[in-house]
Parts: structure tokens; C-alpha cells; sequence
């Protein structure tokens, strides 16, 4: 007879929790802050073109005078989350004339192993490794 399994209670499978970090930059600055984000275990990121449609005085506040941005999405994990919002408000001020901003949305669940250890780079994820 096939051994059974009990589940597993929530949350005990991922060690340690992901975010969607969200990063808005001025167009053209998209490669060097995904390119930065690197240095922080972001294993997977996209940068794609925006164009906002904010209120005028919001856009001023935020100090985005053109409408044309790169936004990257990385996923990141929650223990290295402080150090990176840290690291990219001090960019914001030194490489991007103080523009820029950035938000991070946790993740409630990935699918599948392999997928979790990629993303989260835990090495011991690897295939094989029970």
C-alpha cells in the first residue's frame, strides 16, 4: 500500500516570503536599475515602457515631468526588501535627479518547487535535493 502524505501546514514550504517589487524610473534609466536590482538576488525581473496618465499636480509632486517611463518588475525576497528600498531611494537622489518610485506586493503563493528556489535563489532547492 502507497504511503500516504499529510499535508503540510501553510507557509512552512517557503523559508523565506517573495515580493513583486515595482520600480518606476525616468525612460531610459530602466537597464541600469534592473542591472542594480541584480546585485540583490532579484532573479527575475521585466522592464518594460509606461506612459502615465496621472493628474498634472501628481506628476509634479512626483517629480515626473515626462509621461514616458521604464517600469521593472523584480521579484525579491521579503528578508532582502529593507536594503533594497534603502539602496534605490539613495539612487533616486544620486542617478535619477530624485525621481523615481518604488513598492513591493508580497506574493501568496508560487507554484511549484523548482519555481520557488529559482526565484528566491535557494540553491538548496535544486533539483534532487529532498
Amino acid at each position: 500500500m502507497a504511503e500516504q502524505r499529510s499535508p503540510q501546514p501553510r507557509g512552512s514550504l517557503a523559508p523565506k516570503k517573495l515580493m513583486l517589487l515595482v520600480t518606476i524610473v525616468q525612460k531610459g534609466k530602466g537597464t541600469f536599475f534592473s542591472d542594480y536590482l541584480q546585485t540583490f538576488e532579484a532573479n527575475m525581473q521585466i522592464c518594460v515602457v509606461g506612459t502615465g496618465t496621472a493628474r498634472a499636480d501628481l506628476v509634479e509632486f512626483l517629480g515626473l515631468k515626462d509621461n514616458k517611463r521604464s517600469v521593472i518588475f523584480s521579484v525579491v525576497r521579503e528578508d532582502k526588501l529593507d536594503a533594497i528600498l534603502t539602496a534605490l531611494e539613495e539612487h533616486f537622489d544620486t542617478v535619477n535627479r530624485g525621481t523615481g518610485i518604488a513598492f513591493a506586493i508580497p506574493f501568496s503563493s508560487v507554484i511549484g518547487k523548482l519555481s520557488y528556489g529559482f526565484l528566491s535563489n535557494e540553491r538548496r532547492m535544486a533539483k534532487g535535493d529532498e
